[in-house]
């Protein structure tokens, strides 16, 4: 294999071709954990708006991105939300800390004071022209028009009974996520996803920086145009009784310029408990609070990095 499989949304939308395109993304999940998706209908110029909003903000003086990081936060755990500087993060321990930037936001319900809920401290539009707008904007398309339409099918793939995407993510947890890579060496260690999946959109730069762990070697995935990358987290993983595999993953970035990458990691109502056909549990909260204490606590990495040598 050179590259990822496809797998269309437009298809999946389409009674007359869900089934056969169901089942391509039935064997993504089994074998790869990762896959394109294609013909999606966020619009190009959308994302690209969400990227050069984003360069700006991390352009700014580094005294200024300080007042947006995880002590100036109102939210529970404050890691969730906000500014984490170069070096900031540990995703796995023996790789050290990333040389990456990242400023982290979630779905805005103030007064909601849950766990990984509530509003983000952000810049205002005067101190980063279109960074709160622009991401913000870019949430509304995902979580309207393809986080219902692949979880559902996710679901269905996994044998969960009718409506049950539904009643589950009706109020999903949301982890987005804006991360800049430095030029020459910006990089994500090797980890595993935690949630349900993840959506990533990126610069479609010709290096391929990103890697996937695929049959006892790093693959490199490139960037196609008009495409976003889709991987399964380990809630996934679990819940599927390990028919569906949530890949490691990392970032090696070597290019010229910077990187810019805007992942969404999509995760069931924070009160939500699942159990799997096979009768494993799953508290959703508990599981996302155990794995912010891995990366900014005890130094263990994500999701399953302490599985990974």
């Amino acid at each position: 294999m050179t590259t990822l499989p496809k797998i269309s949304l437009s298809k999946l939308r389409d009674d007359a071709t869900r089934r056969d395109e169901r089942q391509r993304l039935q064997m993504a999940c089994q074998e790869y954990g990762f896959f394109y998706l294609v013909e999606h209908g966020i619009p190009g110029e959308q994302i690209a708006q969400a990227i050069e909003a984003s360069r700006r903000f991390f352009a700014l003086p580094q005294s200024v991105k300080e007042r947006y990081g995880h002590a100036f936060q109102d939210v529970y755990p404050t890691a969730a939300r906000g500014y984490s500087p170069l070096h900031g993060e540990m995703l796995h321990p023996e790789a050290g800390f990333d040389p990456k930037e990242v400023f982290d936001l979630g779905i805005e319900n103030e007064g909601d004071r849950r766990p990984f809920s509530g509003r983000t401290r952000l810049p205002d539009e005067a101190l980063a022209p279109g960074f709160a707008r622009n991401l913000l904007a870019l949430q509304a398309t995902v979580l309207a028009g393809i986080v219902p339409q692949i979880g559902d099918a996710l679901a269905d793939l996994i044998g969960m009974e009718e409506a049950w995407f539904q009643r589950h993510f009706s109020t999903p947890t949301l982890g987005q996520r804006v991360i800049r890579y430095p030029a020459r060496g910006g990089t994500c260690a090797k980890h595993t996803d935690h949630g349900f999946f993840t959506l990533l959109l990126q610069e479609e730069l010709p290096l391929r920086s990103l890697q996937v762990w695929f049959r006892g070697r790093w693959m490199p995935v490139p960037s196609l145009p008009d495409s976003l990358v889709v991987n399964l987290g380990d809630l996934l993983q679990v819940l599927s009784d390990g028919r569906f595999k949530s890949t490691p993953h990392q970032v090696v970035h070597s290019g010229p310029t910077d990187r810019i990458s805007l992942p969404f990691f999509i995760y069931p109502d924070i009160d939500a408990r699942l159990t799997s056909r096979q009768g494993q549990q799953v508290s959703v909260v508990e599981m996302m609070l155990r794995n912010v204490e891995s990366i900014w606590v005890t130094g263990s990495g994500a999701g399953r990095a302490r599985e990974l040598q």
